[in-house]
């Protein structure tokens, strides 16, 4: 199915937009992690400060790599909604954790304490219309809305014509 038949879809009848994702992560004899999403596969690791062999990301970069990810498919579909032109999305994104939380040294928490995506969008489309699209993305990407519960989470967007 289609983007505008999941769309329509999804406008029929709210419950067809329901799912359920499912991933499956294992340790690997290497010490390294496999993520599998059917039919995907990602291999996560740990720096050797944090007892692993630097075979793949870390997961705490999985979490800004996943933000910025939704960020970009979010916008793109919301742009093809809306019938705005946007010519690139990057998503430059930026965590702060004091790794003491992970230990269960002190009173720092085991999660971001704030990230800081910076959203640049290359578009000849009018500044205002960019940034009500991004009000949407704001408003609407899951990453974004699941994240927010603890990280204090904000995010900057830059426009480039």
């Amino acid at each position: 199915m289609g983007f505008k038949e999941t769309l329509e879809n999804i406008k029929k009848d709210v419950k067809n937009g329901e799912k359920n994702f499912n991933v499956q992560v294992e340790t690997q004899p290497d010490g390294s992690i496999k993520a599998m999403m059917d039919p995907f596969e990602i291999i996560i690791d740990a720096p050797p400060g944090l007892d692993g062999s630097d075979l793949g990301p870390s997961p705490l970069l999985v979490i800004l790599a996943s933000v910025g990810a939704c960020i970009c498919a979010v916008t793109k579909f919301w742009a093809k909604i809306k019938d705005i032109k946007i010519d690139e999305v990057k998503v430059f994104s930026r965590g702060h954790i004091n790794l003491g939380g992970i230990f269960g040294v002190g009173d720092e928490k085991p999660y971001y304490d704030n990230l800081r995506p910076l959203v640049r969008i290359k578009s000849s489309e009018p500044k205002e219309k960019i940034d009500e699209l991004m009000n949407i993305v704001w408003e609407r990407c899951p990453i974004i809305n699941n994240m927010n519960m603890n990280s204090g989470l904000e995010w900057k967007v830059e426009v480039k014509s």
